[in-house]
């Protein structure tokens, strides 16, 4: 196998095995952040509004 065919079957090799780079964007973790910050406020408003009603 010639030197040029044998590159470029590496390079194609190469290509199928990488990732791609972290798809979430910078609005996504902050509409996440704030989506869980907000269930956590209602978790513990839940919570003490038991308490207070036994």
């Amino acid at each position: 196998m010639s030197a040029n065919r044998r590159d470029r079957r590496k390079n194609k090799n190469r290509k199928k095995t990488k990732y791609k780079k972290d798809t979430i964007s910078k609005k996504d973790k902050i509409y996440g952040i704030l989506a869980l910050v907000i269930l956590f406020f209602a978790a513990l408003f839940a919570a003490i509004s038991v308490a207070f009603m036994a």
